[in-house]
C-alpha cells in the first residue's frame, strides 16, 4: 500500500482543518464565558438604572404623602380652632390670630339704623 501524494495531500488537508477547527472550538470556548460576563454586566447596568428610577419615584410618593399629612394635620387644627372660636364667641381673622368679637349682627344692625358722625366722638 503505497500512499499517493494526493492522497498525502489531502490527508494534511483533514489534519489542517482539524487544527484550524480545534483552535475556533478553543476560541469559542473562551469567547463564551467572556460573553457571559458582558451581558451580565449590560443586565446589571440596566437593572441599576431601572433601580435608580423606581428609588426617585418612592422618593416623590414619600414626599408627596408628607406633604398631604402637613396639610391634613393643618386642615385639623384649623378646623379645631375654628371650632374653639365658635364657641368662644371669637372670631377668626385671615392672620390666623382670634380676636373678641365687639360687634354682634344685632350691633351692626343698630350701627345701620342710628349712625354716628366722628365730629360727635
Amino acid at each position: 500500500m503505497a500512499i499517493t501524494p494526493s492522497a498525502s495531500a489531502a490527508r494534511g488537508r483533514q489534519v489542517e482543518g482539524e487544527g484550524i477547527l480545534r483552535l475556533l472550538l478553543l476560541a469559542a470556548a473562551f469567547a463564551m464565558p467572556l460573553a457571559s460576563v458582558i451581558y451580565i454586566q449590560v443586565q446589571n447596568t440596566r437593572l441599576s438604572y431601572a433601580m435608580n428610577e423606581v428609588r426617585d419615584r418612592i422618593k416623590v410618593a414619600e414626599e408627596n404623602q408628607r406633604k398631604l399629612l402637613l396639610e391634613r394635620s393643618r386642615f385639623q387644627r384649623d378646623e379645631e380652632v375654628s371650632a374653639y372660636a365658635v364657641k368662644a364667641g371669637l372670631q377668626p381673622r385671615k392672620t390666623s390670630h382670634l380676636i373678641r368679637r365687639s360687634f354682634t349682627a344685632e350691633d351692626q344692625k343698630l350701627a345701620k339704623l342710628h349712625p354716628v358722625s366722628s365730629d360727635r366722638l
